[in-house]
């Protein structure tokens, strides 16, 4: 018998909801911090610039990561109007599956971010970009070993080097620091802005959650689950904000709802008549909806 893609995701969620504690939302305490980090080694950052922009400019990044290899990136500093010793809001920025820091509709948010005096980095994850050399993992590592649950841990172990990247800037404010993600982007950074304060405002674009919390069961690993389900109501107080898409083809509404859910009622919800890839869609539209955001809540006078 064979079961239509929609119905098996249905499935899939209400499977992994029923075997999740407390019904699929996230418990007060959470689970445990699931990935590594490394504060108090040193990052040996090394910059250069790429180009000097009208307004900002565009520099290549390198660092060591939470696994001690080196995570190239590219960082966006407004220069325009930039007061000598300024500090700026920063955002981590991070792309789906497919991505990486040159993926073009992530250099435009990057240029639009920046034009409005946010300082934006983003690094390549394992196995994209400039380390493509790495095979990334698929859905059946997810079930018979632990190698997709390694990588998202290494993504998010990356992802908090790279804020402390950031965090080492003098330009950089670290009252007003944000992880926006969209799709794997968010879907990682969900559970990783989770468990790190440090990160004072988050944005889910087309992210979701359900079927990872089931891989995690299945691989005996539920108190350190890394589901964004599990672990989203982590970033209560701090502002969130969830933005997903009506026609969506990848990120079907029932992981989409189930993440909004477990976000609680302090999390900004947004539903956009498009699919996964904004066809129909003013792209610069939603990216002035999520600058909007973060420079409306996060601390400090907006810019």
């Amino acid at each position: 018998m064979q079961v239509a893609p929609r119905a098996f995701a249905l499935v899939l969620l209400v499977v992994a909801v029923l075997l999740v504690p407390g019904g699929g939302a996230a418990r007060a305490e959470g689970p445990r911090c699931p990935y590594a980090v490394a504060h108090d080694a040193p990052l040996a950052a090394v910059e250069s610039t790429i180009a000097e922009e009208v307004g900002f400019r565009h520099l290549r990044v390198e660092f060591n990561g939470v696994k001690g290899d080196r995570v190239p990136g590219w960082l966006y500093v407004p220069t325009k109007g930039a007061a000598a010793g300024a500090r700026h809001p920063a955002v981590l920025l991070q792309y789906g599956s497919g991505g990486h820091k040159g993926t073009d509709y992530i250099v435009a948010l990057g240029k639009q971010f920046v034009a409005r005096g946010i300082v934006v980095f983003t690094i390549d994850s394992p196995g994209r970009g400039d380390r493509k050399e790495k095979k990334g993992a698929n859905v059946q590592d997810w079930i018979v070993s632990d190698k997709g649950r390694d990588e998202f841990l290494h993504y998010c172990g990356d992802y908090s080097r790279a804020v402390d990247y950031l965090l080492a800037r003098a330009d950089v404010d670290p009252s007003r620091l944000a992880f926006v993600g969209i799709s794997w982007g968010a879907i990682t950074g969900v559970t990783y802005a989770a468990h790190d304060r440090r990160v004072k405002a988050v944005v889910s674009i087309l992210g979701g959650g359900g079927p990872l919390g089931l891989a995690d069961i299945v691989r005996g690993k539920r108190e350190e689950s890394v589901d964004p389900v599990r672990n989203v109501g982590l970033i209560a107080p701090r502002p969130l904000l969830l933005i997903n898409a009506t026609k969506d083809q990848v990120i079907l509404r029932p992981f989409a709802r189930a993440l909004h859910r477990a976000a609680g009622k302090g999390a900004e919800k947004v539903w956009f008549e498009t699919d996964h890839f904004f066809n129909g869609m003013d792209r610069a539209a939603a990216g002035e909806t999520v600058i909007d955001f973060l420079l409306k809540r996060l601390p400090g006078a907006p810019l």
